[in-house]
């Protein structure tokens, strides 16, 4: 919830946003992210992360208790503010 609004997710973006915050502060890479939540003999590029993140960072955007940063070069982690 955001604002006492909720925020409806999908089944990847929620499991994707769970890593995320479980382990605040810790780099994923798309890598990582991608054969863990696409699996290892996916198809689908590196750049489909970067979509799934850009949809959470647009959906929590008013979020007062973390976000999400990308780290150059390494990936993403949540950070808690």
């Amino acid at each position: 919830m955001v604002d006492s609004q909720e925020i409806s997710v999908t089944v990847r973006e929620f499991n994707i946003l769970f890593k995320l915050l479980s382990y605040p502060n810790k780099t994923f890479s798309r890598s990582q992210l991608l054969d863990e939540f696409w699996g290892v003999d996916t198809t689908t590029g590196l750049r489909a992360v970067d979509v799934y993140i850009t949809k959470l960072r647009d959906k929590f955007s008013g979020s007062d208790v973390f976000e999400i940063t990308t780290v150059h070069g390494l990936g993403y982690k949540a950070v808690l503010k």
